[in-house]
């Protein structure tokens, strides 16, 4: 059966002075990436569910977010045509990415650091291999805070990526998702243009506030 053709990709949201937008070419390359992690998803599914079921004593493991766990299609080609606004190359981008297939493990507080080290020595186990580079220890970041790396089989694919939270840490960030993704995609920035930065600052900085707030005092900084 022959494959279905791809045009090209704008974005469609009606707000965006400057919409983003994919070649043919680089539409094709982005769906064709997505379709793979979609292909590996249930058995990436397999593979993270028992490891929570082998963690789940003594560190409290937990899947969440499990409707979010294969990234779509539409985010996917807003997050690659916005790397291409800043002269990111689009094939690099798509074959480097790391988060189509992405899962969250929540961690008891108290055997959090034991936990994450428990998790990398069950993946190394099963054969998977830490992407270099991949690691982000984001605990002293207000936005967003946790700790997240991303696996793959010998070879390149499939990638995956976990993200470590303990239970205060997750829902602090459910809380700030609206805001976080909101902050992260630009769109809070780039609304400098109307009605002008000060006011454009004054909202990126309420939503700092209002998202660091809510994590109080919430703990795993001393772990991962």
């Amino acid at each position: 059966m022959p494959e279905k053709t791809v045009g090209a990709w704008q974005d469609a949201r009606p707000d965006d002075a400057r919409p983003l937008s994919l070649t043919a070419e680089e539409n094709g390359l982005v769906t064709a990436r997505w379709e793979r992690a979609r292909a590996a998803h249930p058995q990436l599914d397999t593979v993270v569910e028992t490891l929570a079921s082998r963690l789940a004593e003594p560190y409290g493991a937990r899947l969440e977010g499990k409707r979010y766990r294969l990234k779509s299609l539409l985010a996917f080609r807003r997050q690659t045509a916005a790397r291409k606004r800043l002269r990111v190359d689009v094939a690099a981008f798509a074959r480097k990415v790391t988060d189509l297939n992405r899962y969250t493990l929540v961690l008891a507080t108290d055997h959090y650091t034991t936990g994450v080290q428990q998790t990398y020595a069950l993946l190394h186990e099963q054969g998977f291999e830490l992407v270099p580079g991949s690691e982000r220890n984001t605990w002293e970041d207000p936005l967003y805070k946790g700790f997240r790396a991303a696996w793959q089989r010998p070879g390149g694919e499939p990638r995956f990526e976990i993200r470590f939270h303990t239970a205060e840490s997750y829902s602090a960030q459910s809380e700030n998702q609206l805001l976080y993704d909101l902050y992260r995609s630009g769109r809070v920035r780039d609304a400098r243009e109307v009605p002008g930065p000060e006011f454009s600052k004054a909202r990126e900085q309420a939503a700092e506030l209002v998202q660091s707030g809510r994590y109080g005092m919430s703990t795993g900084k001393d772990g991962h």
